[in-house]
Formats: structure tokens, C-alpha cells, sequence
């Protein structure tokens, strides 16, 4: 972690072996002043470590000592941590990843058809029309297709929803590299646009929950089969036990 702070760099160290099952549920972690001697720390720096690790409710601080917590108690900042680990990330975990971020915009695509303004209908489609130029580069898809989704989510008119969604989409960002490389064709997109167009000329909930759930799929089974590929390939590739 580049210009970490000492716990913070301890933090994570403790952080990957309780994930990668080093240390699993139940179990007790070194003290303070054995995470200190490990790291050549002062007392202070260790348990400030173990005040972040808590705060994630990856450990309990229990009289005795830190001792692992089961780690779907958890919150979702430690996925992102797990994604930025060193190695391909675990596709299983991607995969979930995937499943819930799907789940939250097919669900805001149906609101944002119900609530959204005419403006934002009419930006939809315009941001619908990038979609299907020719010639476009991956950056310049990738990013209108991001603008598409982040307008749902918007148009939605759930902040909660909204706040949700903007964790995840950072979470995201330790696939970022992958993503960029898939760009569907105007051929394969043209079904699914056709499908959200219907639904926003006829403010069709339905219609607009399938459009946005083809358009997510088109790029999560290209995703994923080069993330199986290059994980097969790379032994750094962390099994992190969120996936199971």
C-alpha cells in the first residue's frame, strides 16, 4: 500500500491472511505486542491496526485479545481491499461482484423509467446513440456506457440506491483494466438498445429492467472468461474465502 500509514500497512497484511484463510473465524490473532515486534512498530501503531480491522467487523476485540469474525459479517470496504490484492482477482468473487451490481441497476433502471425527467430521458437517449457509433474507441464506450449507467442510477431518485451504487462502481475500478478491453460491437449492442429504447418511448418498467440487464451481461461473459483465462494463468491470483 503506497504511502500507507504504518497501521494501515499492518491492517492489510492482517487483512490478507484472515481472507486467505490464514487466520480463520474464531481464532485468535497475535496480540498487539506481537504485531508490533512482527512490523518493528510501536504498541500504538498495532492497535490502531487492529481499530481499522474492527471498524471493517473483520475481527471482534474481545478481552483475551482480536479474534477473526466469520467474514460474511463483514463490511464491503474489505471487497475492495480483496480486489486490490496483488494477482488476477478471484473471478469467483468478480462473479458475485457482478450478480449484485446487475441486481442494483436492473432495479434503478425500472425507477428511473417511472420517475425520470424528460431532460433525462432525452440524455438517455442520446447516450444510447454514442453506444451504437462505429469506430468508437474503447476508452470513449467504455466511458458513455459508465455516463448510461450512472444517469440510471440518477434518474432513479433513490439516494440510497445512488450511494450504493457508487460503492460498488468503486469497487469496480480494481477490474477497470479488464472492462475497458471488452467493447461489444454496434451488432450485439443493437438488441438490447432497441429494448431500452421501447422502454423509454413507453416509460416501460419491464422493458427496461431487460434492456439493462442484456447490456450488463454482453460485457460480464466476455469479462469473465478472460478473467478465468488469466487467473488459471496466475498463481498470484488470490482465493480469497468471499467467493465460497
Amino acid at each position: 500500500m503506497k504511502g500507507a500509514s504504518r497501521p494501515a500497512e499492518i491492517a492489510d497484511g492482517v487483512r490478507r491472511e484472515i481472507v486467505t484463510g490464514r487466520y480463520r473465524p474464531g481464532e485468535r490473532l497475535p496480540s498487539e505486542r506481537e504485531l508490533a515486534d512482527q512490523a518493528g512498530v510501536n504498541r500504538g501503531s498495532a492497535r490502531e491496526a487492529l481499530k481499522i480491522l474492527a471498524k471493517e467487523r473483520l475481527i471482534e476485540v474481545k478481552p483475551g485479545g482480536a479474534r477473526v469474525a466469520p467474514l460474511h459479517q463483514a463490511n464491503l470496504d474489505v471487497l475492495g481491499h480483496v480486489l486490490e490484492m496483488p494477482g488476477t482477482p478471484d473471478p469467483a468473487l468478480v462473479s458475485q461482484l457482478l450478480d449484485v451490481h446487475e441486481m442494483l441497476l436492473v432495479g434503478a433502471a425500472r425507477l428511473a423509467v417511472e420517475r425520470a425527467s424528460p431532460a433525462e430521458l432525452e440524455r438517455a437517449g442520446a447516450l444510447l446513440d454514442e453506444l451504437m457509433k462505429r469506430g468508437a474507441s474503447e476508452a470513449a464506450q467504455f466511458q458513455t456506457l459508465a455516463s448510461l449507467l450512472q444517469l440510471i442510477a440518477q434518474a432513479s431518485q433513490n439516494l440510497v440506491l445512488h450511494m450504493v451504487g457508487n460503492s460498488l462502481h468503486a469497487i469496480l475500478a480494481a477490474v477497470v483494466p479488464l472492462l475497458r478491453r471488452i467493447r461489444p460491437t454496434p451488432r450485439t449492442l443493437a438488441p438490447s438498445i432497441a429494448t431500452l429504447r421501447e422502454a423509454i418511448d413507453e416509460r416501460n418498467p419491464e422493458k427496461a429492467e431487460a434492456g439493462v440487464r442484456a447490456l450488463l451481461r454482453l460485457k460480464r461473459e466476455t469479462l469473465m472468461k478472460e478473467l478465468e483465462l488469466e487467473a488459471s494463468a496466475d498463481p498470484a491470483t488470490p482465493r480469497s474465502k468471499t467467493a465460497r
